[in-house]
């Protein structure tokens, strides 16, 4: 196995930030570098304890999405939750003379990822 895994003093430190996000009204994004639902990814790809992480996730309705890469194919996919889950695609896989990135562009009701080459926009809408 070659990835990683939060351990339980991040994930104490993550249920304290959402606690205080939930009071003060903020939404969230959530970024790892490894995916955290296997819908938005290949399982080999996947945090080893993704499971944990989205269970402290779960319990607050202030986190509107989920940004990761590692797997590099790139996928989008919207958790029971309502939650969106957008890995990126990798420029070290992308042929010649093309490239992939974006910026994203953040809304009070959805995020924007514009995409350049082979990185696919994707539009993320969530209850504001």
């Amino acid at each position: 196995m070659f990835n990683g895994a939060v351990g339980r003093e991040q994930l104490e430190w993550l249920d304290g930030i959402l606690q205080d996000s939930t009071k003060l009204k903020q939404k969230v994004i959530v970024c790892c570098h490894l995916p955290l639902d296997p819908c938005a990814s290949s399982q080999e790809a996947l945090l080893w304890n993704y499971d944990e992480v989205m269970n402290v996730i779960h319990q607050y309705k202030c986190v509107k999405a989920c940004l990761s890469g590692h797997d590099h194919k790139g996928r989008h996919c919207i958790d029971s939750h309502g939650i969106h889950h957008r890995s990126f695609e990798a420029a070290l896989e992308c042929p010649p003379e093309t490239d992939a990135f974006g910026h994203i562009d953040v809304y009070d009701n959805r995020l924007l990822l514009c995409g350049t080459d082979r990185m696919q926009g994707t539009e993320m809408y969530f209850n504001p």
